[in-house]
């Protein structure tokens, strides 16, 4: 284990067409509507929780914002950086968009007030100011202690919580060990777990003894010796990750890992083309990249030698010169199946993403140029997220009304 001790899952239904990530769907596959898909991970989670795989199954409105709940380390009442952040998805989106209408809400406010003449105040605008419930005096109806993002986001959140699931997969001894950056690799519970929770506990904390959640032989015997007997094959591992850090633009986002798989005609519609597409996405991913990432920097570094040379008698330098002179006159050109093109663009493309040039122009050649296409993409990545969390949002305002 490698200290991942929670999931997080937004159950989203996609629109119909769309594609979320595989590229090229059986035409037979149908797409679930939301409750029905709700109602899948609910089961699944619920048995992977009979089996000993997870703890406990929880919804994130439960976690975060019923009954005020507090922070059960400090005390205080949880904020918008308390909540789980992953890209592109719901909460992030929606909490931008909430600081966004509640600042044009004070801009408004605040030229109200400019604008407005000087009222007199009567009895009459008195006795009104003291109905709870109103702006002026929320009383009781507003959590005033609480943050205000955090009192929008429980009325939004309140009304799709069946859409958010938390799973925790491991204890809350291990979960505090390792937020607090503590040695597990001797980590003794402390808190004692039910008579019925024993094996599941246990046995959710390691993985690699799922298999024992089968073992009849020690579900029959007394909880002791099942729990001396799972315990005895647990070696809690680090939470140190030793794998070398594998970076591919192609899997930023799920955006670009689908238009890498349009590209390479790489699709999931049958069984043999999905397999040959995750064989041949894996064998790009872990192809042998330290002798690779070696000769990339090099050239890299006569890229950036080429573009601002005025002129030297390096064959590096002057062969490179000729292959921007090829990416400019060729007719193919990479979208075409250009070979120079395409090694040259992959580069430069890799250039584009480091590039330290903030706000002046870069001299190497199409740089900007794979700039305004990085951020089309994330723009367009945006839009999608966007998409999703407004269609989230109609369907929870149809399902109340």
């Amino acid at each position: 284990m490698r200290g991942f001790h929670t999931a997080h899952i937004w159950s989203c239904p996609p629109a119909k067409g769309d594609e979320y990530i595989f590229y090229c769907h059986p035409v037979n596959q149908l797409t679930p509507r939301n409750d029905m898909l709700c109602a899948w991970y609910n089961n699944t989670l619920q048995k992977a929780k009979a089996d000993g795989i997870a703890l406990d199954v929880r919804s994130l409105y439960d976690d975060y914002f019923k009954d005020n709940v507090v922070n059960r380390k400090t005390g205080e009442p949880f904020d918008p950086t308390s909540l789980p952040y992953f890209e592109g998805d719901y909460v992030p989106g929606e909490i931008e968009k909430i600081i966004k209408d509640l600042d044009e809400d004070d801009n408004r406010r605040e030229g109200t007030k400019i604008k407005d003449p000087i009222k007199v105040t009567t009895a009459a605008s008195k006795a009104e100011g003291k109905r709870s419930g109103t702006r002026s005096n929320p009383g009781k109806l507003v959590n005033q202690g609480r943050d205000k993002v955090m009192n929008r986001l429980d009325l939004i959140l309140s009304r799709m919580k069946e859409n958010f699931f938390v799973v925790q997969l491991l204890s809350n001894d291990f979960i505090d060990a390792v937020e607090g950056n503590d040695n597990i690799t001797s980590l003794v519970e402390t808190s004692a777990p039910d008579d019925d929770s024993v094996n599941s506990r246990i046995i959710g904390k390691n993985p690699c003894i799922l298999d024992l959640a089968e073992n009849k032989d020690a579900k029959s015997g007394d909880n002791d010796n099942a729990s001396s007997l799972l315990c005895k094959e647990i070696t809690p591992a680090s939470t140190k990750d030793e794998d070398p850090l594998i970076e591919q633009e192609c899997f930023e986002t799920r955006l670009q890992f689908l238009n890498y798989c349009q590209r390479n005609n790489y699709q999931f519609d049958e069984l043999r083309r999905a397999k040959y597409s995750s064989t041949m996405v894996l064998a790009y991913l872990h192809n042998p990249r330290e002798d690779k990432e070696q000769q990339i920097k090099a050239h890299l570094e006569v890229i950036a030698h080429a573009a601002s040379c005025q002129g030297c008698v390096s064959k590096n330098c002057q062969r490179m010169k000729q292959l921007f002179g090829h990416v400019r006159e060729c007719e193919l050109t990479y979208k075409r199946g250009c070979k120079i093109c395409t090694r040259l663009f992959m580069l430069l493309i890799k250039h584009a993403r480091d590039c330290p040039t903030n706000g002046t122009a870069c001299p190497i050649p199409f740089c900007e140029r794979i700039k305004e296409r990085n951020r089309m993409l994330r723009k367009q990545q945006q839009l999608m997220d966007d998409r999703r969390r407004n269609a989230q949002n109609t369907r929870a305002k149809e399902d109340s009304s």
